[in-house]
């Protein structure tokens, strides 16, 4: 785990380049701002690149029982029912931040399938333990072959990046005209939980995820990024992660004890979009 004390170094808004800001919450003793250009909220200052690298040991994976973790994969093919009928069940697939390739492992072999990853344990464990091409590092700094892919996926990953447009554009040069890029399990800051709950929102980690989308922001940044956003869905209802009577009551309990948001409608997003624009 990272102490209390990271390594943390000030930026720009990642999405507009703004440099005024106003404060939005506080957690773990990092601020997290909201720029007044764009209305984009993210850390600021933020953990380092160094300090990152740190934090995404194999004890994060392995703590979070990505490989074997029962309820995740019930998750994955929840998605998948939602996501084949729209992108099709063939083509060249690339996972970024597929962490250990759990996911890409789960996906139909008509695919041809790939994967990027920031951290080098979590790559190496998922080349060794299920045969993945799986590459090492960050999409932009990479060199990934032009208009190769038919479909990108960056699930539970966007709000991770140190430079959201510039992996996703790395994202729009990877792909095909036309292709399919998901957004997947991004957390929505935009939601009840966190407009109510704010810092409190159950997936504000300001330690790993750096930026916190709104549907709008959030296509605003594909918009740049030269996509266009041709689904959304908020997954909560039939997931494996869902408990609806006792969600909602504690909806208002945690509110009041000062706990953490629980599982709600509306806390995570999928956007799926089309490659629109070579960049």
């Amino acid at each position: 785990m990272m102490n209390n004390a990271p390594e943390v170094e000030k930026i720009d808004c990642p999405l507009c380049g703004g440099t005024h800001f106003s404060a939005w919450g506080r957690k773990d003793g990092l601020d997290i701002v909201k720029c007044v250009a764009c209305h984009l909220i993210f850390v600021n200052p933020r953990p380092t690149p160094t300090a990152l690298e740190r934090y995404y040991s194999i004890n994060y994976f392995q703590g979070g029982n990505y490989e074997e973790d029962e309820q995740r994969i019930a998750q994955y093919k929840f998605e998948m029912n939602l996501l084949l009928p729209i992108i099709g069940t063939r083509g060249r697939f690339l996972d970024v931040g597929c962490a250990m390739g759990r996911f890409l492992h789960t996906l139909p072999e008509s695919f041809e399938k790939h994967g990027i990853e920031f951290s080098k344990d979590a790559a190496e464990f998922g080349r060794k333990r299920f045969g993945l091409n799986i590459r090492h590092g960050q999409i932009s700094k990479l060199d990934v072959q032009k208009e190769f892919f038919d479909v990108a996926q960056m699930r539970g990953v966007v709000e991770h990046l140190q430079h959201p447009v510039d992996d996703m554009i790395a994202v729009n040069r990877a792909l095909k005209p036309g292709g399919w890029y998901i957004l997947s399990q991004t957390p929505n800051i935009g939601s009840w939980s966190g407009k109510i709950y704010r810092a409190r929102h159950n997936q504000v980690f300001p330690n790993e995820h750096l930026t916190y989308f709104t549907p709008k922001t959030v296509e605003k940044m594909l918009n740049k990024a030269g996509f266009e956003v041709v689904h959304r869905f908020y997954p909560y209802l039939g997931t494996p992660y869902e408990n609806w009577p006792k969600d909602l009551v504690n909806f208002a309990l945690n509110y009041i004890s000062g706990k953490d948001s629980p599982p709600f409608w509306g806390n995570m997003m999928v956007l799926v979009s089309r490659k629109t624009k070579s960049l």
